[in-house]
């Protein structure tokens, strides 16, 4: 079954107690490559810094996982994995959001 693809504008869920984040625009790395009128997100996008209540210094996830089948070629000209809803940040978080129209690969 596929998940559906992440871009621009969604969010994450937070994770411990760092609020959750959104990719802001920009972020994505394949700018001409959208979905739904939004660029798509990929491995290695970030996400905007994201703090906690506790004193600690905001973080910035990056996308780590996604679609094992899905590839797009990105505007430095990197093949990267499409990310889909459900996929992991290196910070913690997951991706929450997503298109309604368009799948990308197995969901993990």
């Amino acid at each position: 079954m596929a998940g559906s693809m992440a871009r621009e504008g969604d969010q994450t869920t937070g994770h411990g107690s760092f609020a959750p984040s959104i990719f802001l625009p920009g972020s994505s790395l394949c700018q001409k490559a959208t979905i739904e009128g939004k660029p798509m997100l990929t491995i290695d996008a970030k996400c905007a810094p994201h703090g906690s209540p506790s004193p600690s210094t905001p973080v910035i996830g990056t996308i780590i996982e996604g679609s094992p089948t899905s590839l797009v070629t990105c505007d430095d000209g990197v093949k990267r994995k499409v990310a889909r809803i459900g996929d992991s940040l290196d910070c913690g978080c997951k991706i929450v959001g997503g298109a309604k129209t368009v799948g990308a690969g197995a969901n993990a």
